[in-house]
């Protein structure tokens, strides 16, 4: 029990200190500071007993549902703190920012002194309350503080040592403070530590679940932090506008506060743009990725978390549908500056989520199915399937099933379960037509006629099937010419165009060199993104035709990366024919040919052709020991077949047998040929 003579002598202590009798080094300034308030400003006496005040149960329980979130996780931290103290008599308490404890956590050899102390849940702890405290001071001076014994302002309170730590939210406001109180003789320094690792968590689980909605980037200075307490995480809008950080953000960008920080444009924070995250976040791989900061030219590691989906609306909305009516997002990240491509972008925004269908017009490879997916991306059926049919693609024997669907035993050959069709696939979603200028004369008519009625029926079936799909489709024929030389519908053109765009070709866009350098960004993701080109490189890509687009474009791209020796392209990676044979790549061997990429709809020209053939043919044409040995599925391999007209030679079928997934001789009715062939009979897995 504190006696009167020890009550007085500490009250002199606190007025010799406060009028600056007493040696500047032997009171810490903070504590001196909070005498001096307890004094000047809340009026207190340090001698007076001075009982805690407890706010009634409602109140309490409002303040609780108040920081609800940030209770459900601090109660886990404060067990695992518990699990660490080694000592058996201390509190640990969590209060809100008015000091009034939410939680309260003790060991039974704490709870004689935590009741005379007043330590109990909804007792109000505030420095105004009871003087200069651990959770109290910690609070006013937005830092973390050990009050040990004499250090309180209240001599009541001297028995106690506090370390406390305040717990801030993702724009540098105090919400809470974190305490661990016991009789202890001597400062705990280590208690601190182990408060502030538990308030860093708390701080950081707390900013990641409350900002699900907004982009998270997460960065450290070595890749394997990040996911871990120490890491950086800010907080920025569809704008890119910083909205939040932790503190671990502030040290590692080196900002004196998060005011320095909330309010500024993303760019203008990390040597980055905004286009640049909006597709990192699209691809929801969260992978580390090199990222500069402007200010201090520190080299770090990022890794972007898009937001989560919405649940509150009857469903899940996607991150892309929250940027629908940004001027950033999916579509943004389709142009760096040419007028033409920036005003379909505002076009197609006009009419993002009515049912008017988009017909996109230009050259092969010139991005239209990428456009495709923006559109779908930007719209309120992003949670919804995008399912596309490469109407020249699909044998024409086979794109009615393929599209409509059948009924088990619809024909000879159809499976036991029958085949939902694309159409139902993007019930709810997106169904982009690419090529739809190829499409049959007889199809024509059934497509029409689903866009119309708004139904399915599947072949071998009698029953409509309802469905809502928003069509997109694309081409680069001229489809005028061909509805007036009758190879196309005239009303189902018209039914397809309710809004027309063209896209322009590489040779004609004005933001040319910044998509070079995109794309170059893009295409070295595994050398860190920093790949940089020189000007005489640059030059000879700008004034080539490009024939291809953007898809020759990005391959020829792609080949100079992997030939690259350092992180600056130059003219001694580029080499001519590339561009002459119309192909991307001259690769040297046939992993390389097939590496590059097998799982896309690149047209990669003879040298993947040949490289095909040549593992078939090592294979003895057996197309599940090829797929194996390319690392693709069997699928894929018979795609990529069909896309280069492969088939069986005469000269290979030495071997009189066909092993298990071989490809039959061209004879037999069903090898895979040439799209343009006679025969256009595919081998479907």
């Amino acid at each position: 029990m504190l006696t009167t003579q020890k009550a007085a002598r500490h009250a002199s202590l606190v007025e010799s200190a406060v009028q600056g009798l007493v040696p500047a080094a032997d009171i810490d300034h903070r504590v001196r500071h909070s005498w001096a308030r307890c004094i000047e400003t809340y009026a207190l006496d340090p001698q007076t007993p001075k009982k805690a005040t407890v706010v009634d149960r409602p109140e309490l329980q409002a303040r609780r549902e108040q920081h609800s979130l940030l209770l459900s996780i601090a109660r886990v931290e404060l067990l695992n703190l518990r699990k660490r103290l080694h000592q058996n008599d201390f509190g640990i308490m969590l209060t809100d920012a008015d000091g009034v404890i939410l939680h309260y956590v003790g060991d039974p050899g704490f709870a004689s002194t935590a009741k005379r102390s007043g330590l109990r849940e909804g007792a109000v702890w505030s420095e105004r309350e009871l003087g200069t405290n651990g959770m109290g001071t910690c609070i006013v001076e937005q830092r973390s503080v050990v009050i040990h014994q004499n250090e309180h302002f209240l001599a009541q309170n001297t028995e106690l040592t506090c370390s406390a730590t305040p717990i801030f939210d993702p724009q540098g406001k105090v919400v809470a403070a974190l305490d661990i109180s016991g009789s202890f003789n001597r400062a705990q320094t280590h208690t601190l530590a182990l408060v502030e690792i538990a308030a860093q968590n708390i701080e950081n689980r707390a900013l990641l679940e409350s900002c699900k909605r907004h982009y998270l980037l997460r960065f450290h200075r070595q890749p394997e932090f990040i996911s871990t307490p120490g890491e950086g995480i800010v907080v920025f809008d569809d704008n890119g506008m910083i909205v939040g950080a932790n503190r671990s953000a502030l040290e590692l960008l080196g900002a004196p506060d998060h005011r320095s920080l909330c309010g500024q444009a993303l760019e203008s924070v990390f040597d980055t743009t905004l286009s640049t995250q909006m597709q990192l976040a699209a691809r929801r791989a969260f992978r580390a990725a090199p990222l500069m900061s402007r200010a201090s030219q520190s080299k770090l590691w990022s890794a972007i978390q898009p937001p989560e989906r919405d649940a509150r609306d009857g469903g899940r909305r996607d991150v892309v549908e929250v940027l629908a009516a940004s001027p950033c997002g999916p579509l943004a990240t389709m142009e760096y500056g040419d007028p033409q491509m920036a005003n379909n972008i505002r076009i197609v925004r006009r009419v993002l989520d009515r049912d008017i269908p988009v017909l996109l017009l230009g050259e092969t490879g010139t991005g239209k199915g990428c456009f495709a997916k923006a559109i779908h991306a930007a719209s309120r059926r992003s949670d919804k399937p995008f399912v596309t049919v490469n109407c020249a693609a699909i044998p024409e024997t086979l794109i009615e099933s393929e599209l409509f669907g059948y009924k088990a035993g619809a024909f000879t050959g159809a499976t036991r379960e029958g085949h939902s069709g694309r159409v139902v696939q993007a019930n709810g979603g997106t169904l982009f037509l690419d090529e739809i200028g190829d499409m049959p004369l007889p199809l024509q008519v059934r497509l029409l006629s689903v866009i119309e009625d708004r139904e399915v029926i599947p072949l071998g079936g009698s029953k409509a099937i309802p469905v809502d799909i928003r069509i997109v489709s694309a081409t680069h024929c001229d489809l005028l010419s061909q509805v007036r030389e009758r190879r196309f519908r005239e009303d189902l053109y018209y039914r397809l165009n309710g809004l027309s765009l063209r896209m322009p070709a590489l040779r004609d866009r004005g933001d040319a060199r910044d998509l070079i350098l995109n794309l170059i960004r893009e295409e070295s993701r595994d050398r860190g993104g920093l790949i940089d080109i020189d000007d005489a490189a640059m030059r000879r890509l700008m004034q080539s035709p490009w024939p291809g687009n953007i898809r020759q474009l990005r391959n020829v791209l792609r080949t100079m990366i992997a030939m690259s020796e350092n992180d600056c392209l130059t003219l001694a990676d580029f080499n001519d024919e590339w561009l002459s044979a119309g192909t991307a790549s001259t690769p040297t061997t046939q992993s390389d040919a097939i590496a590059l990429d097998l799982e896309s709809d690149d047209v990669l020209g003879e040298a993947e052709r040949e490289a095909l053939r040549r593992v078939l043919e090592s294979c003895r044409w057996n197309v599940s020991a090829a797929a194996v040995q390319l690392h693709v599925s069997r699928k894929t391999l018979y795609r990529k077949m069909f896309r280069h007209g492969i088939t069986r030679r005469e000269g290979s079928l030495a071997d009189s047998g066909h092993a298990p997934g071989s490809v039959e001789p061209a004879s037999s009715g069903t090898g895979i040929q040439r799209a343009n062939g006679s025969s256009r009979h595919a081998v479907i897995n």
